[in-house]
């Protein structure tokens, strides 16, 4: 009956407080995609409630020793961090189409660019577009609220992208509607290179762009606490969602062409002052 934010909170809280009345150090090991709330200092009025040093996946010294000589050789290696990145999970799942490749099986060749684009293309479908299309219902969910009056309204003030969400029931609306806050969002991150750093100067107003919370929510983007940075989870999702937005905008007749262009002109999303370099682990 307990939300879980604030079970979770509380819990960090007590075994803080245990662990200073103690005199002893409380250390919290969790994984990289574990939940704790960007709240909770305001919540316990403690800036240093905690300190996250959080690793999403290897680091590239990490990766390197775990996967080169014994799975993959240098030059593979070097074309697989670049356009993958050091995570664990493509990093096996890539090692396993190689042996497929390797082997008698469907795949017949071994060259690891070409293995490498199977692989974006099977992310793309069975990861990316599915999880766009649930960020794309949540965006949709989030106009129906605005109508039943369920957001608060210094969430829709002037200045605010998503300010103007269609006012009628219209599913057709509701969805072109959506459809263009989510590209408008991702075409800002592209413009960010992928990097938006929403501690900067006071910009936690990022976190209130249904779009952005639709895509954390349904597992694209990842909010890193140090440094403060909310990026895709891995570079490999970072290129399918530029594959997503390109696609999304060749499917757009001439009159969602033009309403996409003026979003963009008149009241897009513009991120570019938080943009940070992004060092993908």
């Amino acid at each position: 009956m307990v939300p879980a934010a604030m079970y979770h909170d509380n819990l960090i809280s007590r075994l803080t407080a245990f662990g200073a009345s103690e005199q002893c150090l409380p250390v919290f090991m969790s994984t990289s995609d574990g939940y704790y709330s960007s709240q909770a200092f305001i919540d316990f009025d403690s800036p240093n409630i905690f300190i996250s040093r959080e690793t999403f996946g290897w680091t590239q010294e990490e990766a390197k020793l775990h996967m080169v000589s014994e799975f993959f050789s240098e030059k593979e290696w070097e074309v697989l961090e670049k356009i993958l990145g050091t995570n664990p999970r493509h990093l096996s799942e890539i090692y396993m189409l190689k042996q497929k490749a390797s082997g008698s099986e469907v795949l017949h060749d071994t060259n690891i660019e070409e293995i490498i684009d199977l692989y974006l293309a099977h992310l793309q479908v069975s990861v990316v577009n599915p999880a766009m299309q649930t960020a794309l219902g949540m965006v949709q969910k989030f106009a129906s609220d605005v109508r039943e009056g369920k957001i608060p309204e210094n969430r829709l003030t002037f200045g605010a992208p998503w300010r103007h969400p269609p006012r009628n029931d219209n599913p057709d609306a509701s969805y072109k509607w959506a459809k263009i806050q989510l590209m408008d969002f991702v075409q800002s991150f592209v413009n960010t290179e992928f990097g938006l750093n929403y501690l900067a100067d006071d910009s936690l107003e990022i976190l209130d762009d249904p779009a952005a919370v639709a895509m954390m929510e349904v597992g694209l983007l990842y909010q890193q606490k140090e440094p403060s940075l909310i990026r895709p989870i891995t570079r490999g999702i970072q290129r399918c969602l530029a594959r997503w937005l390109a696609e999304q905008r060749l499917e757009l007749n001439l009159q969602e062409s033009i309403s996409f262009l003026w979003k963009r002109a008149i009241c897009g999303r513009s991120y570019r002052h938080l943009m940070k370099e992004v060092d993908y682990k």
